[in-house]
């Protein structure tokens, strides 16, 4: 199927809304063969048209911008959800402005430094882990254990246990 200017605007229309490109390939070629043809066919016309590809990024730039104004209403502004009541709670007798603390959480650590999580590894016990390192494996290996007879003198002798049973 050739791919006509009308296939690439249906193609960066339905990317615009939410940034998925296998469900644009398919929206933009719908009787291609597979899903993943339909998406190459893009990929291979991004690549050989800038102009094409300007637009494809524009196109997922304006998806990540309506995500973020979504997780901004959601988090900050809220929703209405209605509270339903009467006899079989068919009436919807008021409403409750709902958020959601955890994008909001999100949106603080994406945009707060200070609400960021830091990784850090603390040892309180012995670590022990093995690595393949080849040759330069081989002379850690014989400097560790050139350190560990270094040692051995100052170690006290292992206590012995006699059974006499």
């Amino acid at each position: 199927m050739k791919l006509t200017d009308r296939r690439k605007k249906a193609f960066l229309d339905e990317l615009r809304l939410h940034g998925i490109l296998v469900r644009a390939a398919r929206a933009a070629s719908p009787r291609a063969s597979s899903r993943y043809g339909a998406v190459q066919t893009f990929k291979d016309e991004r690549d050989r048209d800038p102009e094409f590809a300007a637009q494809w990024q524009e196109a997922i730039e304006a998806a990540e911008a309506s995500i973020e104004a979504e997780i901004y209403r959601r988090a900050q502004i809220g929703w209405e959800e209605p509270i339903f009541g009467g006899r079989h709670r068919e009436k919807i007798v008021g409403t409750v402005r709902k958020y959601s603390d955890r994008l909001l959480e999100l949106r603080a650590r994406a945009m707060l430094p200070a609400y960021r999580e830091t990784h850090g590894i603390a040892v309180n016990k012995q670590v022990t882990h093995t690595v393949d390192a080849g040759l330069l494996g081989d002379a850690v290996a014989k400097v560790a254990l050139q350190m560990v007879d270094n040692l051995r003198p100052q170690l006290p002798a292992p206590a012995r246990i006699i059974d006499n049973e």
